[in-house]
């Protein structure tokens, strides 16, 4: 069952965050690309898929923010808990269906 709050996610210090983060995420990809790849640096191409990841993420977050549908959880509806979105500011899934979706 979502948390339910009444106090408003902050939304202009979380995009700023989101794009802080965003930024950060593609230097450090672009400065992995030129070795990620399996058969020249294993851990580089690992790293560089997981900031891909990361970035697509962040990504779907700010454009949760501009469509108004930030803090939402994209299975259920119901409202991301703050402090998951303190943490996880592109978190997109409440923690129950999160955990459903991990256990299936």
């Amino acid at each position: 069952m979502p948390i339910e709050t009444t106090e408003p996610v902050p939304l202009a210090g979380v995009q700023r965050e989101l794009e802080r983060q965003l930024d950060e995420r593609l230097a450090v990809l672009q400065e992995l690309e030129p070795f990620a790849l399996p058969s020249v640096d294993p851990v580089a191409y690992q790293s560089a898929a997981s900031h891909r990841i990361a970035i697509e993420q962040i990504t779907a977050a700010l454009n949760r923010i501009s469509q108004g549908t930030y803090g939402r959880c994209i299975r259920c509806g119901g409202q991301i808990a703050p402090a998951r979105l303190e943490v996880l500011p592109y978190a997109a899934a409440c923690i129950e269906c999160q955990s459903h979706a991990e256990a299936a």
